[in-house]
């Protein structure tokens, strides 16, 4: 189910950003892709929670290893950061949604069954920042920093006293393109390294060009779109 949901939504992703924006196409597609980012999510977790759990019974071949403990250990982290790759995309994912449903209102965002898994997302970057600085971590630190900017930007977003009417399209577009970028990201990291392995520390690449390339579609998406709809750039703290 997950490796289906997942393909499905990598696909998916795309069709939202290329039909046009309030039409029938764009939010039929965009909610097919929110729902199955959910289902991605949810199962990404709740194998990730197994094999952290039980990971000599999910992985026997680590019984083999020189250092069992030690490889073990590096399992666990990995699999801890996939669960943060999922939280980033299920974060973004909703938060993308909320605010669209909210518009100009962001009244309805403002509760602690929203704003927790957002700070979760922030606090779990600062961990991840630190994990990947004290192993020698380079896709734990740049996502923990990653993760700690894009929550700490939705929190600014839902308790900021003032924003300027239509910066939720602008909010909702960014949002979006986020959890793809989780999306990519964990396919890289987890599916996708049995095809690059042969391609050693170069595929660190492939795992890190989903959030630059991301960025630079999100950066030129809300530029677009600012225009179009006019939306003022200034805005209150």
């Amino acid at each position: 189910m997950h490796i289906l949901c997942g393909t499905a939504a990598l696909i998916l992703f795309w069709v939202p950003i290329f039909t046009k924006k309030g039409h029938l196409n764009h939010k039929k597609f965009g909610r097919a892709y929110r729902n199955l980012m959910y289902a991605v999510a949810a199962s990404g977790s709740i194998m990730a929670v197994i094999v952290i759990a039980i990971p000599l019974v999910i992985k026997p071949q680590l019984a083999n290893a020189t250092n069992v403990e030690q490889a073990v250990e590096n399992v666990r982290y990995f699999w801890v950061f996939l669960i943060y790759l999922g939280l980033l995309s299920y974060t973004t994912t909703k938060h993308g949604d909320a605010v669209l449903k909210a518009g100009n209102n962001r009244t309805a965002l403002r509760n602690v069954y929203y704003v927790a898994p957002i700070l979760m997302l922030a606090i779990g970057g600062v961990a991840f920042i630190a994990i990947g600085s004290l192993r020698d971590q380079t896709l734990h630190f740049l996502f923990g920093i990653l993760g700690l900017i894009v929550g700490l930007s939705m929190l600014r977003y839902v308790f900021r006293k003032h924003v300027s009417k239509g910066v939720y399209l602008l909010e909702h577009i960014g949002s979006m393109i986020g959890s793809g970028i989780g999306a990519y990201t964990a396919f890289f990291a987890f599916g996708g390294r049995h095809i690059l392995e042969g391609i050693g520390n170069y595929q660190l690449i492939f795992w890190i060009a989903p959030g630059v390339l991301g960025s630079l579609l999100s950066f030129y998406l809300s530029r677009k779109y600012r225009k179009v709809f006019q939306i003022d750039k200034t805005v209150s703290a």
